[in-house]
């Protein structure tokens, strides 16, 4: 039994690694915040997954349990872990949904958690399951609060093209919502509920092991990293056919924009499009108007009309809500 959760483990850490060197390539070849965020998330809680491996080889060598009413082994290592891997979850929701990153933003979500962390954290003298139990609830309290805060932003987004770009993470957002939910279920049941027959040994063991690895959890990582690898081949697909992006192309993917820019490049060659009329298609799904694309791009109103009648030609689309849905659903 210990033999197939180590193998389970292996593989779930595994895909962890993966994910953290694609993203830290991606990092290298664009400088996307993003990209390193993500890399960083996926080693801390590689790193998190390794201190239960510890734990489990000192209980299987020295022959000792451990129960949810006993102190949290580790509890600071444990602590700083999860408040780093919330803060690096927090940075990338702030990302996607491009909102501007600031010390303050990042601190009025990290301070109250790592307060909130260390207050609860299982300590000798003031161990038990119901602390057990707050102490993991308030981590996924944390990740809880990443949703909801994505939704609302979501919900009072105006401009068009970036409510259709948010749309195509819906699927991974309701299996987030959905693992997020079991989380707190199975938390819920492994530590209050859950009273293994001491008599049995196989059965006690299983269920500790069950609760330590925390299936729903490792779902969600393991959705991330799915839903990041997605994102990670429009990226990879752009680098294919163009490796030497333009300065300006470059420092447009440093502002971590998601990945526009290379949905942009991809569209333009699926459709035949100039590298001006990128350009104009680019300014277009940021929302500005004809005068202000003819201001940003120094050219004439009427040149930059003539562009979006070629760009919709060369689209098949007649109307520019329809080439921003065009784009968005491609």
């Amino acid at each position: 039994m210990s033999f197939a959760f180590f193998i389970y483990t292996i593989l779930v850490m595994g895909v962890g690694l993966v994910t953290a060197s694609t993203a830290l390539v991606i990092w290298l070849m664009t400088r996307r915040r993003d990209c390193l965020v993500a890399a960083a998330g996926f080693l801390l809680y590689i790193f998190d997954m390794s201190v239960i491996f510890f734990d489990e080889y000192n209980r299987l060598k020295y022959d000792y349990v451990v129960t949810f009413n006993e102190p949290l082994q580790h509890p600071l290592l444990r602590c700083a872990l999860g408040v780093a891997i919330l803060a690096c979850v927090w940075l990338w929701v702030t990302f996607r949904l491009h909102d501007e990153v600031t010390v303050k933003r990042v601190a009025a979500y990290v301070v109250p958690i790592a307060v909130l962390q260390l207050a609860l954290v299982p300590r000798t003298g003031f161990a038990g399951q119901v602390q057990q139990y707050l102490f993991w609830l308030s981590r996924d309290l944390g990740m809880a609060f990443c949703l909801v805060y994505a939704y609302a932003c979501y919900r009072k987004t105006e401009n068009r093209a970036e409510r259709l770009d948010l749309e195509r993470s819906r699927t991974f957002f309701r299996i987030a919502c959905v693992l997020t939910v079991m989380v707190v279920i199975e938390d819920t049941y492994m530590i209050l509920f859950c009273t293994p027959d001491v008599d049995n040994v196989m059965v006690s063991a299983f269920l500790w092991y069950l609760g330590e690895r925390n299936i729903s959890e490792n779902l969600l990582f393991v959705a991330a990293a799915v839903q990041l690898f997605k994102q990670f081949s429009h990226i990879l697909r752009v680098f294919s056919r163009h490796p030497r992006a333009d300065e300006e192309v470059a420092t447009e993917r440093r502002d971590a924009r998601e990945d526009l820019v290379s949905r942009v490049v991809i569209f333009s060659d699926e459709h035949g499009l100039s590298k001006r009329e990128q350009e104009v298609l680019t300014l277009v799904l940021r929302g500005l108007d004809v005068q202000n694309i003819a201001n940003e791009l120094v050219i004439s109103p009427g040149t930059v009309k003539a562009h979006l009648h070629r760009i919709y030609v060369k689209s098949e689309v007649k109307a520019r809500d329809d080439l921003i849905e065009t784009f968005w659903r491609s």
